[in-house]
């Protein structure tokens, strides 16, 4: 397997992925999205609340909140041994990250409650920004809550999920017979992603923008002279994720890969067990 990175920012990351076959990339895509876990804010117990959102609704606000969690796996019980342990251990320190919210409107104008207003019980999970509006309040209306994060993962809900986008696509061919290429610029006309231009008056697939292409065949269709063939490369793909900064690209994609093959060595002993294997 051959990797090449494309393209890498602080939130997201595309890869060229050579030497794979398509279902196995799908399945650590789907690692990615459902089952690495991250914090969260899963209760939230309202002490007072008088503004103009119901508990629920900034409830859920709250959930949606990305939360630092490079940490979280060395000072938190995974989701299944905190769901082992029973709702009697709901808000023990080793399977939840608490955090308090107190404020109250002035007595002029609008006070408006970030995430940054949160105060961490634990300083190593705090929110990936700081500047994700929660509320407004003003004169009379007072709000005072506990949060409670833990460890989930994005199968049992997204907010719990590492990443917010996570696709791959096939790595085109665009193969161009020249003997036939009358160099109308049809096809350069035609393309979306302005991957084709015109050589010696005749067609070609620039370097650059060749994996732009998004097999749409515009090109196949309007080509008259039938010289353009689209096509794709096998077991090559392009794989994009964009992350809520929650993990950081490495240790998401290492921590998905684990499970995944945690996931097959068990397959395997499930297999060998029942005597499908020797």
């Amino acid at each position: 397997m051959e990797i090449q990175v494309l393209e890498k920012t602080p939130f997201s990351l595309k890869l060229l992925i050579k030497g794979i076959s398509l279902h196995m990339l799908n399945s650590i895509r789907r690692a990615v999205l459902s089952e690495v876990p991250t914090m969260a804010v899963d209760y939230v117990i309202f002490i007072e609340n008088s503004s103009v959102f119901y508990d629920e609704y900034l409830a859920h606000r709250l959930g949606l909140i990305p939360f630092k969690s490079d940490n979280a796996y060395e000072k938190y019980k995974s989701p299944e041994e905190c769901a082992e342990a029973g709702e009697k251990r709901v808000f023990s320190a080793d399977c939840f990250a608490k955090f308090d919210l107190e404020a109250e409107g002035p007595d002029s104008g609008v006070l408006v409650i970030y995430s940054r207003d949160l105060v961490p019980g634990d300083p190593d999970i705090v929110p990936v920004f700081d500047n994700i509006p929660l509320l407004k309040l003003i004169k009379g209306q007072r709000v005072k809550l506990e949060a409670f994060a833990r460890l989930g993962r994005g199968k049992e809900h997204a907010k719990w999920s590492p990443i917010s986008v996570a696709t791959h696509k096939y790595v085109p061919r665009i193969d161009i017979n020249t003997d036939a290429c009358t160099g109308c610029g049809k096809c350069i006309d035609a393309c979306p992603r302005g991957v084709l231009g015109l050589q010696n008056g005749r067609a070609i697939a620039k370097n650059e923008k060749l994996l732009d292409c998004n097999l749409c065949r515009l090109c196949e269709q309007v080509c008259e002279a039938r010289a353009i063939k689209i096509s794709r490369v096998e077991n090559e793909f392009i794989l994009f994720l964009e992350f809520t900064g929650a993990l950081s690209p490495k240790k998401t994609l290492i921590e998905a890969s684990n499970i995944l093959i945690k996931k097959l060595d068990e397959f395997e002993e499930k297999l060998k067990a029942v005597g499908v294997l020797q």
